[in-house]
This record gives C-alpha cells, structure tokens and sequence, in this order.
C-alpha cells in the first residue's frame, strides 16, 4: 500500500511539474539556443531590418500556451444554495427528582498549625 502511495505521489509530482515548467522550459530554450529557436520557429528570416531575432515566435508561443481554447467548466450548480441540516433530537427530561439531605450540625476541626514547635527540653549531647 506504502508502494502505491508513493507511485502515485511521484506521479503527480511529475505532472504537476511539467505542466508548470513548460513556459519555462521554452523561455530557457530561447535564452540558451537563441540561434537555433531562431532558425526552427522565426517567420520573419527574410526581413533582417526588424531585427526579431526569434522574439515575435516566442511570443506567440507564450501567448498560444496560456491562451489554451479548452472552454471554462461549467460551475452553474455552485449558484444555487442547498441548505442541509443535520440535527439530531435530544431528550431531556426536566422532572422534579428530591435529593435527601444531611444536615451536620457539628463542626470538627482537626487541624492544628505549629509553625514553630516549641521544645521544651534540649537535646544533650
């Protein structure tokens, strides 16, 4: 079971990881290979003067990334509210119950504070 946790974590790890460095991973591949992108993606070779360098494809390609043309989900039941409670009924019985009393009329205090004893004989040596 540990096996299959793990698996399955790694495994989103790595989805997760590769849907996120994508935009990355295509900036860092025109920072470090700018001739090479340039000479695969750029549409304007013929035309030196605009001075491009590759710059309008990674744009487009940055723009064709984020723009995806999946269409939104659909979250229209989230408009409507659904109240649920759960309650469950408690039983309380108030009836009058007599509770038999003592009552103690003495009073016993058996306490005794010495906070200093008195020695009435001194030890001999």
């Amino acid at each position: 079971m540990k096996k299959y946790n793990f698996i399955l974590s790694v495994l989103f790890l790595v989805i997760t990881l590769t849907s996120s460095l994508k935009i990355a991973g295509t900036i860092g591949y025109y920072v470090l290979f700018t001739e090479n992108f340039v000479e695969r993606f750029c549409e304007n070779k013929s035309l030196p003067e605009l001075n491009c360098d590759g710059k309008c494809a990674l744009s487009k390609m940055l723009l064709q990334e984020s723009n995806d043309d999946t269409p939104p989900i659909n979250l229209d039941f989230l408009k409507t509210e659904t109240v649920l409670f759960l309650e469950s009924r408690i039983e309380i019985d108030f009836s009058v119950k007599t509770v038999r009393s003592i009552v103690l009329n003495e009073y016993s205090n058996l306490y005794r504070f010495s906070l200093i004893r008195k020695v009435i004989q001194p030890p001999q040596i």
